[in-house]
């Protein structure tokens, strides 16, 4: 069962089910929420997630015009999923949070969103859709 954590280890989460799909996604909110190029992403059922913590939540509207709202650690500020009305019983769980790199191979991304906000340096990753903006 993969496990996941934020930075201080303050809020843990096990995952019980396995990702409904793995996407990298270009947009501005989730490079700034990764401090990286691009965020990495799970799909994963709500109910197949066991949360320890409480979480701290804020709630913005994403390019897709649809408010989501982000569940991260008050402490170390490390944000693990996304989750919004528009996505009822799913999370956009954040896989770098993912405890070990191996769990990490699980789910290879299976598609790329924002491509179109993509880094011109970044190539797009063999055998996964490319998406403009969010469909």
């Amino acid at each position: 069962m993969p496990t996941a954590s934020c930075l201080c280890n303050a809020i843990k989460i096990n995952i019980i089910g396995s990702p409904m799909a793995a996407a990298l996604c270009h947009c501005g909110d989730c490079r700034k929420i990764s401090g990286s190029a691009f965020g990495f992403n799970w799909v994963l059922a709500s109910k197949d997630v066991e949360i320890t913590g409480n979480p701290k939540i804020f709630s913005t509207t994403a390019n897709s015009g649809n408010t989501v709202t982000s569940h991260f650690c008050s402490d170390c500020g490390v944000t693990l999923w996304r989750d919004g009305p528009a996505t009822k019983g799913l999370m956009y769980f954040k896989a770098g949070t993912l405890d070990e790199l191996k769990d990490q191979n699980l789910a290879n991304p299976v598609a790329e969103i924002f491509t179109s906000q993509r880094l011109f340096w970044l190539k797009a990753v063999s055998g996964a859709a490319q998406k403009d903006e969010m469909e």
